[in-house]
Formats: structure tokens, sequence, C-alpha cells
């Protein structure tokens, strides 16, 4: 029994079993260190060398090292903590920061994998092109990965056993950098070119050398147990590639000079007493990235194709092992074109950039699983969240130290990809971090805020908006939407009698606000008695500072005024500003069409409560500069008695328009001996699109019943007027200093 155990485990770590899947060191170390060891050790290590000295190289080794080391120990925290499905990379961003994060990172890995694969491809037939320069460089390439990609098409396991084949091949090789004398030819002269080479120069040129375990990634759903084979063939396959480096640069250093290194990339050739087999070497990487690059890229295009990102027919697989031979297909055609019809040298820095945000963003979800401690991350190997994220920060530095540009440029298709995912809003049946992430920054602001005052600086309307019935008033939504502009809190509050239908009208109010593009929140209240309900909404929603500040209700000439007004003094005892639109329903488009430029705000100011008017002001503002106020024109209109007043107050008004640098805004003193305010106020504002008028401030001695025959006094005489925007100041905000540095 023990010896069948012990086989049974020694088998899963090398090889296939008969569920068709691979072990550790066939489905990871091998496709990973064949990736990671290229051209570069063969063509560029001893030239980045003779720049930095050994001292300065073992840094740049060691750092390279160290920054895969920790996001192997992310990523084998990260496995160790979920079920591992095909995709690799894609797999674990798409499931932690959702669809639209994965699907971008997903598409780029596609096109880095096809880059990869024509720029080896190339490699390799360049190589082999100098020893037969008769032969056509066209069909060397065509022929080369035609026999790879058959390779590959006709059975994973062929390809995989062909690698271990090349991987054989590397390691002679590498055995024949050893076996050589070390000592250069004599015919050798250094060159009399001085150039030089900063460290992050050469950092730059060397770190590309180290990316390479997304190979093992992208095979994670042809893993036998990807939870165990991942993390232990990342780190193993990260160990090796160190020692293998480190010890041919140490070698190197050793016998030759600095001169001849920088003088000759080629130096492994002339150093090796067997140079056929450099040039065996030099094939075998070329050939081995190649051919890891055409077994992942189909794999992770089928990922992202299952999860509907890309077309569908990518993501249908054959045989026991799901193989996407379809993707294949795909793979072969744009890589034919990629290596035959186009110049990659501008691409080459974008295939790091994709491997680096990959490996900077699974050091993120380590980092933040860890700091955050969610119920659901207990990981096997715990890694300390400073570590994951010293992981995340080396990445993006990185990127900016190899190449700023090609840096920018990725992270700008990431975000035109997400958007576009987004957009098609795509939905993943699967749980993601965004929520917890979302909470986890919310409940940080939350906690400063509670430490802070409101001020006029910072000062904008979080609006509470109550629709009468569980459906969507149009005017009344699109007006709150207009002076949000989505940087406040909006939310829409409803009152329903009962339960029974409480979560579909939730449902149908949110669907019917998504609908109309107003992104808010919708709360429900659940009371027999409406204007109780409404009570209950306005005093109790809401967390801290996050509460509403600014409460809008709807009014025509047939509201109840006694329930209504209470809700309206009891409102504003809550120190909340009040808004009351009376709308006119036949014309709905004054506040839905973004397209009508000349719309006109009329302000009322009748020279008391400046709470009130500089509420208006900064109201009328809002609703200027959202997209459907847009420039609209803001008219001040006030009424004096005499008619030398009105060039008075026009010279004054003129005096502060620039300090309230607000465009469009105009002053309009009325002369009326009588003062005859709404006589005047329906005749001038017949012409407006939207009418701000201040409501009386009630003191503390003024009775319900008061306060109603006041306001329906103000309805009877605004009658003739539609869309006016009634404005209580409630807030305890100095709201001129909003205007008034």
């Amino acid at each position: 029994m023990f010896a069948k155990t012990t086989d049974s485990k020694f088998g899963s770590m090398f090889a296939k079993n008969n569920d068709g899947k691979f072990g550790t060191i066939q489905g990871v170390v091998i496709p990973n260190i064949l990736q990671m060891i290229g051209v570069i050790l063969f063509l560029r290590l001893g030239w980045v060398l003779g720049h930095a000295g050994i001292f300065q190289m073992g840094a740049i080794i060691s750092l390279s090292a160290t920054l895969l080391f920790i996001t192997g120990l992310s990523l084998s925290a990260i496995v160790s903590n979920m079920k591992m499905s095909g995709g690799g990379a894609y797999y674990l961003i798409s499931r932690a920061l959702g669809i639209e994060f994965g699907g971008a990172l997903g598409i780029l890995s596609c096109i880095s994998q096809l880059c990869s694969i024509s720029l080896c491809v190339t490699g390799f037939s360049l190589s082999l092109y100098e020893f037969f320069p008769e032969a056509s460089l066209p069909l060397i390439k065509a022929i080369t990965l035609s026999v790879l990609v058959l390779i590959s098409y006709i059975s994973t396991n062929f390809a995989l056993k062909t690698q271990i084949f090349i991987f054989a091949s590397l390691l002679v090789s590498i055995a024949a950098i050893f076996l050589g004398s070390g000592t250069p030819p004599d015919t050798l002269v250094p060159s009399t070119e001085v150039t030089t080479l900063s460290f992050w120069g050469c950092f730059a040129m060397f770190f590309p050398a180290m990316t390479g375990i997304e190979s093992g990634m992208s095979m994670s759903g042809d893993l036998r147990n990807p939870s165990r084979s991942l993390p232990i063939g990342t780190l193993v396959s990260i160990a090796v590639v160190y020692v293998v480096y480190l010890s041919i640069a140490t070698f190197l250093s050793t016998f030759v000079s600095p001169e001849l290194l920088r003088s000759y990339p080629f130096i492994l050739y002339y150093t090796s007493k067997v140079g056929f087999l450099i040039i065996m070497g030099i094939w075998a990487a070329t050939l081995s990235s190649a051919l890891g690059a055409i077994l992942g890229g189909p794999r992770v295009m089928q990922a992202v194709a299952k999860d509907g990102i890309l077309p569908a027919f990518l993501s249908k697989g054959y045989g026991k092992t799901n193989q996407p031979r379809v993707a294949t297909i795909l793979v072969f055609a744009l890589a034919m074109v990629l290596t035959l019809g186009t110049d990659i040298d501008q691409i080459i820095p974008l295939l790091t950039m994709s491997c680096l945000i990959s490996y900077g963003l699974i050091n993120f979800i380590a980092f933040f699983e860890s700091f955050v401690q969610n119920p659901s991350w207990r990981p096997s190997l715990k890694v300390h969240w400073l570590l994951s994220l010293s992981g995340a920060i080396g990445c993006l530095v990185a990127m900016f130290m190899i190449n700023p540009g090609a840096a920018f440029l990725a992270f700008g298709v990431v975000t035109a990809i997400c958007m576009w995912t987004a957009k098609r809003k795509l939905v993943g049946n699967w749980d993601d971090l965004k929520h917890s992430i979302f909470s986890f920054f919310v409940h940080q602001g939350t906690i400063k805020l509670s430490n802070l005052e409101v001020s006029a600086k910072s000062w904008r309307p979080h609006i509470l908006t109550l629709f009468e019935t569980p459906s969507v008033h149009k005017n009344l939504a699109y007006f709150s939407h207009a002076i949000n502009q989505g940087k406040g809190f909006l939310t829409f509050g409803v009152n329903v009698p009962s339960s029974d239908k409480i979560k579909e009208i939730h449902e149908n109010l949110k669907d019917d606000l998504n609908g109309f593009k107003i992104p808010s929140h919708v709360h429900l209240n659940e009371c027999q008695h409406l204007p109780m309900g409404n009570d209950q909404i306005i005093r109790n929603y809401g967390f801290g500072l996050l509460k509403p500040n600014t409460v809008v209700l709807s009014v025509s000439e047939n509201t109840d005024l006694s329930t209504f007004i209470k809700l309206l003094l009891d409102t504003h005892a809550q120190h909340k500003n009040v808004v009351l639109l009376k709308d006119d329903s036949n014309k709905d488009y004054l506040f839905a069409d973004p397209s009508r430029k000349d719309k006109k705000i009329n302000l009322w100011w009748r020279g008391k409560y400046a709470g009130n008017f500089e509420l208006c002001l900064a109201l009328a503002y809002l609703l200027q500069q959202s997209k459907l106020w847009p420039k609209a024109r803001i008219c001040i209109k006030m009424i004096t008695k005499e008619e030398t007043q009105k060039d008075k107050l026009s010279t004054q008004f003129d005096k502060y328009r620039s300090e309230l640098r607000i465009n469009n805004l105009e002053f309009e003193p009325l002369a009326d001996p009588e003062e005859q305010f709404f006589t005047n106020f329906d005749a001038q504002s017949q012409g407006a699109d939207l009418t701000f008028l201040g409501l009386k401030k009630p003191e503390e001695t003024t009775t319900l019943d008061e306060y109603r025959e006041y306001f329906a006094s103000l309805l009877e005489s605004t009658k003739g007027v539609n869309n006016i925007a009634y404005v209580l100041c409630g807030e305890k905000v100095e709201f001129r200093k909003i205007f008034r540095d």
C-alpha cells in the first residue's frame, strides 16, 4: 500500500495519468522553464553582464527573481484558496476582480501569446536562414509555424512530450556552456565603440527573460490538481531559472572581460568547445517558447470565450482533455499573418507589459484578500499582505522602468477593453471581490468623513427623492439626476403598503431607472400609512454623514396640504434642504432632452432669506453644468419700487459677476411702484423653462395651520406658471461661501 501511494504521488508530479491530465513537472515546471530560458540567455545575458558587471548583474537577476518569487507566493496563496479551472491568469483575475478586468487581461494575454509565437518563430527562422541563405525566409517561417501548430493540434500530450525533448536539448546546451574553456579565442577583438547602459537599462533588457510563469498558469485546465501543481511548479521553476542565470553570469564574468562581453552578444558560442550545442540551445529556446505560447494561447482564448467575452465557437473543446482545436486554428491563422506580414519590434515591450500587469494584479488580489481577511479567505499557504503589496508595487515600477510608453499603452488597452466589456453588460456566474473592494473603501471613507465638518467648499447635494407611487416619476427623476450628475448620492424612496411585492417593485424601479440612465439607489419602506412612511424614510434613511441633505418632493394643486406641510416642516426641522417640484407633464422633454441648448432658468430674489437664494443659485448652477441642461441661461430677477434703483442694482450686480464666475448669468431688475410680486412673477416666468422660488422660512413659533395657509396661497398665486422649484434651505451651511472665496 505504501509503495502504491508513493508511486501515485510520484506519477502525479511527472506524467499524464488515465484521466488525461498532467502532473506538476510536465504541466507546470517544464513549460515555465522553457518559456523563461529563452534567446536572452544565449544572445543578451553576456552583453548585459558586460555593461553591468557581476555585482550589478547579480542584483538584477536577484531583483527579477524576487519579483517573480513574490508573485509565485501570491499565486500559491490564491490557488490554494480556490478551485482552479482553465484560463490561467485570466481565470484568477476574472474570478477575483470581475469579468471586466479579467476580460481585458484575457484578450491582452491572447494578443501577447500571438506576438510571442511570431517573435519566437521569426527568431528561429532567422538563425536557420544564416546557415541556408539561399532558402526563402517567409517559407521557413510558414513551415516552422505550421509544424509547431500541427504538433499542438494533434495532442496536448504529444506537444508536452515534444517539450520534454526540447527541454533536454536546452539542458545539454546549458551544460555545453560550462564544458567550454571559458576563454574566448585570440581572434576576438573588443569593439572601440564605447556605450554605456544604466542599472535600470540593464534591468529592462534582462527582465523579459524572467517572464514566463504564465505558461504554467495557462495550462491550469489540463492539470490533474492545479491547486497543488501550480504553486509547487511555479516556485520550483523560478528557483531553477534563478540558479541557471546566476551561475552562467558568474562563469562568464570569471573568464571573459567586460569589453568582449559588450562587443560580442554571441560570446557563448565562441567560449564553448561545442558551439553547435549552443546553436541547438538557441533553436530549443525559440521553439520551446513558441510551442508554449501555441499551447497556452488557445486555452486562454477558450476560457475567455466560455465566459461570453469572445465568440462562443472558440470555446468548443475536443477529447477527454477538452482540447481547444477551434481556438488553435484561429491562433494559427492570426500568428501566420503576424509572422509573415508584420514588424513586431514595437510589440515586444507589450509582451512584457502584459505579463507584468497580470503579475501585478495577482499580487494585488493576494494583498487585498490577506489585508481584508474575509471569512472566505482561508488559503492553505498564507502570505503576509505586505509581501504581496510589495510585489504589486514592484511590478508597476518595473513596467515604467522598462518602457514608460509601452506601460501607458498597456494600461490604455486594458482600460479600453474594460469599458467595452462593461458596456456589453456581461455578467459572470461567479462571486468576485468587487463588492468587498468597494465596501472597504466606502468604510474607510465614511470613517474619515465622520471626523470632518460639512463645509461650503466641498458641499454638493445628497438627494433623497420621494415618489408618491411605486413607479418612476420621469420629470422628478430627471430633475434630481440633473442636479446630482452622478457625483453625489441620489436615492429614490418609495413607501409601499405591504411587503407582498416589495422585491418585484424594487427590481422594476431599478430597471426603469437604469433604462433612463440614471445611476441611483432605491429604498423601499413598508408602511400602510403613506405620510408616516415618507416621514420614516426621511428620518431613518442614510448612515452618518452619508444621510441625504436635500429632499426632493413633487407638489401639485391636488396635493393634500395638511399631511404635506407637516412632512415639509418636519424635514426642515431635521436641518435638511427641501425642493418641491411643480412640473408640467406635457413638457417632460425639458428635463430629459439634452439636445436643447437654449433652456432658460429664472431665479427670483425677494430680498429675504439669503440662504434660500444662495441655495437656489447653487442648484441652478448645477443644472447648468449637467448634460440635460447644457449652457442654460440663468436669469436673476428682482423687483424694486423705483426706476432709479434698477441702475444701482445692475451696477452692484456687475461688480459681483466676475466673483460668481457663472457663465450665461443675467440680471434683470424690474421696477414696480406697487411691488406686485406675483403679478410680475406670472408675467415674467412664461418664457422660462424652469423657475426657482424660495419659500418662507418657518419660525419656531410658526404653526402648522399658519404655514399651510401660506403655502396654499403661494400655490394659488403661482398656478399660472408650471415647472417651478420651490426651495427651502434647512442645512446649516453658509452657502454664500460657495460663491465667495
